[in-house]
């Protein structure tokens, strides 16, 4: 049952003695709560997967099949969805090749197992309605808000492949859905510092100061920032702008050292030329992130280089 979580116009019933009440009476004192309920969800806590809800795609033979983790997502009305077990779910390959978004339905049917007699009359219909999911594929371009967006899909030539982009996430719980950006930004933490520690046991970059005084107090920071489950999409796009803009500036003052390090300073200063303004979209930032994630693999080379090559100080 479709509602309205915005609608500013609630009513609810006025029960007065000698009232008689009918069956619209009963619907319109359910509804009453239940967008009361869906507000709360929402702007107390947004639409999104709220906990668990990882999925993972196999490859079984000529079928695919996507398991789902037990969790709780909210839907863009507001409406709660609970899958309460793991679940695996075969998936027909689609015949058209494209992006398509995995959702969790709720579905809302009469429960025939429930039936009462109408007054007066031999009939009998459902006295309840029972409230469950679904997960369903969908062209990605298409928009649901009775459901939960889990995952995005590629389909080409008749193979499926699970594309690691971020989707809403709601909630703020300490075991809420980590983001895919997540792991990414760590990376570029790890790996730079890496390369910090690696650089300074050279001569050449030991008479440097402020450029990796700031680069390294923005790594640590950032580290620590990070230590916090359930990191919103929005810090993590900012926290790697803000790393982007003091590994240009660290880069860009650095003595000549390699040929990769000095290929690898211009990819930073065509990513950081390119970094949105705090003001742009998530739909802008996630553009530029993909840029900036790019730059892990030439950094993982530069650190496994430098850790064959740079000597240990004396």
């Amino acid at each position: 049952m479709a509602s309205n979580p915005n609608d500013n116009q609630l009513r609810r019933l006025n029960p007065f003695e000698g009232l008689c009440l009918t069956s619209k009476d009963l619907l319109d004192e359910q509804l009453y709560h239940r967008r009361n309920m869906h507000r709360h969800h929402l702007y107390l806590h947004g639409h999104g997967i709220v906990q668990g809800l990882q999925v993972e795609l196999e490859q079984r033979g000529e079928r695919y099949v996507a398991i789902i983790q037990a969790g709780f997502g909210i839907t863009r009305i507001g409406q709660g969805v609970l899958l309460a077990e793991a679940a695996a779910v075969p998936l027909e390959v689609p015949k058209q090749d494209g992006e398509y978004m995995f959702w969790l339905f709720h579905v809302e049917t009469l429960d025939d197992a429930e039936l009462r007699t109408v007054f007066d009359t031999n009939e009998e219909r459902e006295a309840r309605v029972r409230e469950f999911c679904a997960p369903r594929l969908h062209p990605v371009e298409e928009d649901h808000a009775d459901a939960v967006a889990l995952c995005r899909i590629n389909v080409r030539l008749g193979r499926m492949v699970q594309v690691l982009l971020p989707v809403p996430r709601a909630g703020r719980q300490s075991r809420a859905a980590e983001s895919y950006l997540k792991p990414r930004v760590v990376e570029f933490i790890r790996l730079s510092r890496k390369v910090m520690q690696n650089l300074f046991r050279t001569a050449l970059v030991q008479e440097l100061d402020m450029g990796v005084l700031s680069f390294s107090s923005a790594l640590i920071s950032s580290e620590f920032l990070l230590i916090e489950e359930g990191t919103t999409d929005r810090v993590l796009y900012r926290t790697a702008g803000t790393l982007i803009s003091y590994a240009h500036d660290y880069y860009n003052g650095l003595p000549r050292t390699t040929e990769r390090i000095s290929s690898f300073a211009q990819y930073v200063r065509r990513v950081h030329a390119e970094l949105p303004g705090s003001e742009q979209s998530d739909e802008v930032w996630l553009k530029w992130f993909d840029k900036f994630e790019r730059l892990l693999q030439p950094l993982t080379k530069i650190s496994e280089e430098l850790e064959r090559t740079v000597e240990a100080q004396r």
